[in-house]
């Protein structure tokens, strides 16, 4: 998989930070019981991702780059809408929070390495030193335009 393209990585570092400071904001406006659950929870997120990273790495689990792709985005989609529920751990917030800023850490780390494919493992990618190759639902179609947009520009 070829890096992510100028217009891609810019996008992903805008965006990224740009939850970081909503993120920020959140975190000074939260009961601190909710920020720090919502920490642990991101901690929790990270070594999620390491274990799936793991398991596709190393072909424990025969997963289509698409199907892990849609299991890694549906984890953190799924943290979210449960974040919104009363349930203990993951609900009262604490998990919409943990999500976005699980995905605003990863979308600057992805774009700060020119990380290719799917952000949410740009963190495990980053501990590993080694890309999981999965495709990006936003951003891998963006940098493949812009990669093909190049070619033509540069042919």
């Amino acid at each position: 998989m070829q890096p992510s393209q100028p217009i891609g990585r810019a996008l992903r570092i805008v965006l990224g930070l740009a939850l970081v400071i909503y993120i920020a904001s959140v975190y000074f406006r939260v009961p601190g019981h909710v920020a720090i659950g919502s920490l642990l929870l991101t901690l929790g997120l990270i070594g999620v991702y390491c274990l799936i990273h793991i398991v596709i790495v190393r072909q424990i689990v025969a997963f289509g780059p698409g199907l892990a792709t849609v299991v890694a985005s549906a984890l953190l989609v799924a943290l979210y809408v449960v974040g919104a529920s009363g349930l203990p751990i993951v609900g009262h917030g604490k998990g919409q929070l943990a999500a976005i800023t699980f995905l605003a850490v990863s979308l600057v780390i992805a774009g700060a390495r020119a990380t290719p494919g799917c952000e949410v493992m740009a963190v495990p990618n980053l501990l590993f030193g080694r890309n999981a190759d999965l495709i990006c639902l936003i951003f891998s179609p963006i940098d493949r335009l812009e990669s093909k947009l190049k070619r033509k520009h540069d042919v």
